[in-house]
């Protein structure tokens, strides 16, 4: 007997074993393109406030400049599940490979055409318009890549390994956001302020473009999915034209994982999201940092994320994924607080310790035990459509609306960040929430042969639980 809210699982489906080779090599198709995403999404949260707000805006808008800078980063999320939808469902049809090649192909012109638009002062409203455009282009693209991968490395990691071995698809969104930081720190030296923010600024993301040609040449071999093959030759692959069918299926075969699925990057999305896009315009407009102060902040943040995301992942492996994910949601709300307390000292070590110990104790554990659970929400004929789009409906819904939040906190306590810290702790409590009420789609000998999956609890050993046992004569 099951419950009624989520159906009868599958017959069961024996764990798929994967080579060295082939796991390694996934690995390093998959994070090329992750790579790219966060050097682009970089960019953008790097000028968001500083250069953008007064580029594409009326130079007399003031706050609302940057409300408007910040409302054209939050349009890309508005998008991604769209792209989510659409390109998740194709990743089911036809696999995993040519999703991973085009979106990389969408993020990477439209990053790069940013770097060409003219300012107000050329076009007028035009600027906002075009800039906006261009967001929603790199979020559509967006919406499939960081998924998409995610669902690929973790089908591809070794069973024994899965944790340690998916931690490294967000090394390469840590190695692309202290790139991008590196970039633009390298080019404010080189032309100056001034030029830096008339026409400097441009540099990085004109050069999205030559990484994009690099990302497909690392893609260029790559193989599909080792899970995903099984599916395939065993029939579980349907052909679906219609992409909304597809959500629907991922849906209905198990509701309560898909509202799981969306809330459990919470915790990570608002520390990310708070740490960089609001935290540079917090940083320089606040607390009067400069561009260099800001930079090196975040760029021991982001190194203390490269150095913690492996160790992690090795906890996930040794520890299970569920309890490290609880561990970085209890120290999100522990650090939340202490963590603006720090900022606002405007000592430049206490700053940096601040940034470094949540990035590497908070967001670093959270990231890496998703990577694990989220993907086996979902069955594998529907996992792609069911984790982006969920994943990306949270990131329109929450993950990208949160800078604009967190400025209008500020300015609802005249620049002090409590309101901030709190919207810290509410997101760790919905993570913590969010785990309790998934159940993977596992079958026992899939849940026994990955470590990792240790403490997660399926569909059918709830339903053992709740059922009683037949009465017998």
């Amino acid at each position: 007997m099951t419950s009624s809210i989520d159906p009868p699982a599958d017959p069961p489906q024996e764990a798929v074993e994967v080579t060295p080779r082939r796991s390694a090599r996934a690995i390093v198709a998959g994070s090329a393109g992750t790579f790219i995403e966060w050097y682009d999404y970089g960019l953008y949260a790097y000028v968001a406030g500083t250069v953008f707000a007064p580029f594409f805006f009326p130079p007399d808008a003031g706050n609302a400049a940057t409300i408007g800078a910040f409302g054209a980063f939050a349009a890309g999320f508005i998008a991604r599940p769209i792209g989510g939808i659409i390109l998740g469902a194709l990743s089911d049809r036809w696999g995993r490979r040519p999703i991973l090649l085009a979106s990389i192909i969408l993020v990477g012109v439209a990053t790069a055409a940013i770097g060409i638009l003219p300012p107000y002062a050329t076009v007028g409203v035009w600027a906002p318009i075009l800039l906006v455009l261009c967001r929603v282009a790199q979020g559509f693209g967006t919406g499939a890549e960081l998924g998409t991968a995610m669902v690929y490395v973790n089908e591809s990691a070794q069973q024994r390994t899965k944790g340690y071995q998916s931690s490294f698809l967000y090394n390469a969104t840590m190695a692309g956001s202290i790139f991008s930081l590196l970039f633009f720190a390298v080019i404010n030296l080189a032309v100056g302020q001034a030029a830096f923010v008339s026409w400097g600024w441009r540099i990085p993301f004109l050069f999205a473009g030559v990484l994009t040609v690099i990302a497909l040449w690392l893609r260029r071999n790559m193989e599909e999915s080792a899970e995903y093959q099984q599916a395939k030759e065993q029939g579980r692959i349907v052909q679906r034209s219609n992409p909304l069918l597809a959500i629907k299926t991922a849906f209905t075969a198990s509701p309560r994982n898909y509202v799981a699925a969306f809330f459990m990057p919470t915790a990570s999305n608002v520390i990310g999201y708070v740490a960089n896009a609001f935290g540079i315009s917090y940083m320089a407009n606040q607390l009067k940092l400069s561009f260099l102060q800001t930079a090196l902040a975040l760029l021991v943040m982001y190194v203390a994320g490269v150095l913690a995301l492996p160790l992690w992942g090795k906890a996930c492996d040794r520890w299970s994924a569920k309890t490290v994910l609880n561990v970085g949601a209890i120290a999100g709300i522990v650090l939340a607080f202490p963590y603006f307390a720090l900022l606002t000292t405007r000592n430049m070590v206490f700053v940096i310790i601040a940034g470094a110990v949540l990035w590497a104790v908070c967001w670093s554990p959270s990231v890496v035990a998703q990577l694990v659970i989220g993907p086996v929400l979902f069955r594998t004929e529907s996992r792609a459509a069911g984790f982006t789009s969920s994943r990306e409906l949270q990131q329109a819904l929450i993950a990208g609306p949160t800078p604009l939040l967190a400025t209008a906190l500020i300015i609802q306590l005249d620049g002090a960040p409590w309101l901030v810290a709190a919207l810290i702790v509410v997101a760790q409590v919905v993570t913590m929430a969010s785990i309790r009420f998934a159940r993977p789609q596992l079958t026992p000998a899939e849940l026994a042969a990955v470590p990792a999956h240790r403490g997660l609890e399926t569909i059918e050993q709830r339903s053992a639980v709740v059922t009683p046992p037949a009465a017998t004569a």
